[in-house]
């Protein structure tokens, strides 16, 4: 099969200009998803809306993300990945410009909704062509330069977000993926060949409206856990008694039904099922991280929005670099360690991170997002080239469609998991540092304190009080960063459990 696959890979011909294409199209999803979040507080005061209402712009194309991902594999089958590709790209883009022209939170959201039921294809669609005009042997060459698409959003996106909201409005998060999607679109309408459809494989409805119901119940409980107070709320119990429920009806379904919506044995394979892990990891890291450490340097450093964009540009640009150098290496070398270098670095990043005090230089932060970007680089590309170097060919388009839900997963657990723990963090220390802020604290009583922080008017005391806070929320940034560090490092094992797609090749 492999011969047979490299051969068929070397008869498509302009396949430079294809990789180009489909690396613009998986760039727009991710993209979409960071710009909005950056525009937020614009779009909030533009639309006279309540910022736990605004917050559904970006929870509504989350579940149609989640939602519209699993059918991915059945319908590119169906009608064909180009077909089917060409089509998501026209219907993205006029959602996308139907937000940007919204004048109310309902109009916006429903945009939203059906955007990212056309988003939700792009990255897996990219994935699996990619996958299959290219032999096994170029794969890794292939991901390192798809995954600069698919990780721009997340590391330009805060940059890029930031300008187009400071100089030229909310709107413009939105309609700056017209001209991208319409250089995609124009690429591949000409250079990508039609794959064979598959018109007689019926479709699994039954399947599909269980799992439906068990991601967009996950999801509204991650998105919306936090501000609810998590299961001390009503709602998040019973969206998370439908998440629990429905999965376990999806699970029983799928290994009794006769043609199931995804074939069980797909996670049988090994290498695919432990990089299912590993991209859920990355999810985590990559938007977590995207959330966390701009704030941090805005909020608490005082760095200014356009120089902390400039600060975060260099993980940009090790990202590419790594990840394309990482690609290469692939072909000659076993990917396990190369994944193991990745981990390395993103943890040391992450224990690096973790050391920041206000007198940190502006170097440092530099040094720090060039390592994580280099670590990014090393991390994704092989991952997303060991899944597949042992997955029989017949597989790929679920399995494209499950590592894009996964990745996505990981990052609404990550979002959830690190503000929860933001916040509780900061809380505690506040407590912590408040009883020892006193007018009978002796320690406080023979250290002269700033004019403005006095304990016998109220100005002053607000004054202390917002130093407090600043302090515990300091602190709490900094928990989170060590908590992701132990993290990765005790996920790096499993690389351990990989095979070498060299030396086992599918069946």
């Amino acid at each position: 099969m492999t011969s047979t696959t490299s051969d068929t890979a070397k008869r498509v011909p302009f396949r430079g200009l294809i990789l180009f294409g489909v690396t613009l199209g998986s760039g727009l999803q991710g993209m979409d998803t960071l710009l909005a979040a950056v525009a937020l507080p614009n779009m909030q005061g533009a639309l006279s809306v309540s910022q736990d209402e605004v917050s559904w712009v970006l929870t509504a194309y989350l579940i149609a993300v989640a939602i519209a991902s699993p059918p991915i594999g059945w319908l590119s089958r169906r009608f064909g990945r180009k077909r089917f590709f060409l089509s998501v790209i026209i219907g993205f883009l006029i959602c996308s410009m139907l937000a940007g022209s919204a004048n109310s939170l309902g109009e916006i959201v429903t945009y939203r909704l059906l955007q990212g039921m056309f988003g939700a294809a792009l990255v897996p669609l990219s994935h699996h062509i990619l996958l299959d005009i290219y032999s096994r042997e170029e794969h890794g060459f292939a991901m390192g330069w798809w995954s600069v698409g698919v990780m721009f959003g997340a590391i330009i996106g805060p940059t890029l977000g930031g300008a187009l909201t400071e100089f030229l409005s909310w709107r413009w998060v939105f309609y700056v993926n017209v001209p991208v999607g319409v250089v995609a679109f124009t690429i591949l309408a000409i250079f990508l060949p039609e794959s064979e459809r598959d018109v007689d494989r019926p479709f699994d409805w039954s399947g599909f409206l269980i799992l439906t119901v068990a991601l967009a119940s996950m999801q509204l409980m991650l998105d919306r856990g936090n501000r609810l107070d998590w299961f001390d709320s009503t709602e998040i119990v019973i969206e998370a008694c439908f998440f629990v429920g429905f999965l376990y009806l999806f699970v029983i379904h799928i290994l009794t039904a006769r043609q199931p919506f995804l074939d069980p044995r797909i996670f049988l394979n090994r290498n695919l099922s432990i990089a299912l892990l590993l991209t859920t990891l990355h999810g985590v890291i990559l938007v977590g991280l995207t959330g966390l450490l701009p704030p941090f340097l805005q909020n608490l450093m005082g760095i200014p929005v356009l120089t902390v964009g400039l600060i975060m540009a260099p993980r940009g640009v090790t990202t590419a670099i790594t990840a394309t150098l990482s690609g290469r290496l692939l072909s000659r070398f076993d990917p396990r360690p190369v994944i193991l270098v990745g981990m390395s670095l993103l943890a040391l990043s992450m224990w690096m991170l973790a050391r920041f005090t206000p007198e940190t230089s502006m170097l440092y932060f530099i040094i720090v997002v060039a390592i994580q970007g280099a670590g990014f680089g090393m991390f994704f590309v092989p991952v997303n080239t060991i899944a597949f170097g042992t997955l029989p060919a017949h597989y790929r388009g679920d399995a494209t469609a499950f590592m894009s839900l996964q990745r996505k997963i990981g990052s609404s657990v990550g979002v959830s998991i690190l503000v929860g723990q933001f916040i509780r963090q900061s809380q505690a220390n506040h407590a912590v540092l408040s009883q020892n802020v006193t007018p009978f604290s002796e320690t406080l009583r023979h250290q002269p304190l700033p004019d403005q922080w006095s304990m016998s008017n109220m100005p002053g005391l607000a004054a202390l009080d917002r130093e407090i806070v600043r302090q515990s929320e300091f602190m709490a940034y900094l928990h989170d960063f060590e908590w992701l560090a132990l993290f990765i490092v005790l996920l790096m094992p499993l690389v351990f459990f990989m095979q070498d797609p060299r030396h086992h090749q599918p069946n």
